[in-house]
């Protein structure tokens, strides 16, 4: 056993974190769409809202862990394609995450207006903007795309943000095949 390793493991350690936090996210949202109660789409908001906490410790961690590795081995440069590619993916995934932080405590704050006049009455119907909707499976592709950067390790900077793109395209599209919700609701911006 050596530093290496340890390192190693508590990188993987973070990526099954997030990976679990991406579950309960996904969960909490599909929840939160199909609450019955204000009092109920609050709750599942707010699960959502602590799950994601995890999201910019895990990418510290990995940038952290995979720095230490990368200093450790000196096999690669912090010039080389992955490690760029994984860098550029973290910064999207903090940058999507604020943005997403962002409108959720707005969010956040409408419903416990809404709650405050009586948390039984009937959840509204909550309709995110495309962009904001697409947000969270766009960044799921960006992560695909920097593990399997990670593991490939392209050397070619271009290639291993193309493989980064590449996640991105496929989420946007993924997440584009959605059904949009049907009928009015409440613009959840």
């Amino acid at each position: 056993m050596d530093r290496y390793h340890i390192a190693l493991f508590i990188h993987l350690v973070a990526l099954l974190v997030a990976a679990g936090a991406t579950a309960v996210t996904k969960l909490a949202v599909g929840r939160r769409a199909r609450a019955r109660t204000v009092g109920e789409a609050l709750d599942w908001h707010t699960v959502l809202m602590s799950t994601s906490k995890l999201f910019p410790i895990c990418l510290a961690v990995f940038v952290i862990t995979g720095g230490y590795m990368l200093a450790v081995t000196q096999v690669h440069a912090w010039s080389t394609g992955f490690v760029v590619a994984g860098l550029v993916g973290v910064a999207l995934l903090l940058i999507n995450g604020v943005f997403l932080a962002t409108k959720g405590k707005a969010l956040k704050q409408v419903l416990d207006e809404m709650a405050k006049q009586g948390a039984d009455r009937p959840a509204p119907k909550l309709v995110p903007p495309p962009l904001l909707a697409a947000l969270p499976v766009i960044n799921t592709g960006v992560a695909l795309g920097v593990v399997f950067d990670m593991v490939t390790k392209p050397a070619s900077i271009p290639i291993a943000l193309s493989v980064v793109g590449i996640g991105m395209a496929l989420g946007a599209a993924g997440a584009m095949r959605r059904p949009a919700p049907a009928g009015e609701g409440v613009r959840a911006s």
